[in-house]
């Protein structure tokens, strides 16, 4: 597995004590935006909703060969996905 993002100000301001991978729930342009570089963590944080995870405030501007946006918003929420277990310590 490859990572394609870190948090490098979130190592700098804070002691991270626990790590975890998991995936994230994108639409195809979505993947091919960030698969070309354009993804920020800059003021990005993890939320619970209910017993799921979210990706909040990433942002991945929309791929631009990918046609014309309708309603989207770089910055939505984004669920992560991780195993129940690993949710469970977290």
């Amino acid at each position: 597995m490859t990572t394609i993002a870190v948090n490098k100000r979130a190592h700098f301001d804070y002691t991270l004590t626990d790590k975890y991978e998991a995936g994230l729930v994108l639409t195809g342009a979505e993947v091919k935006s960030i698969k070309t570089g354009h993804l920020s963590l800059k003021g990005s944080f993890v939320t619970f909703k209910g017993n799921e995870l979210y990706l909040t405030n990433a942002d991945i501007p929309f791929y631009k060969f990918a046609g014309i946006p309708i309603n989207y918003d770089p910055r939505h929420s984004r669920k992560l996905l991780l195993k129940k277990s690993e949710m469970l310590k977290a």
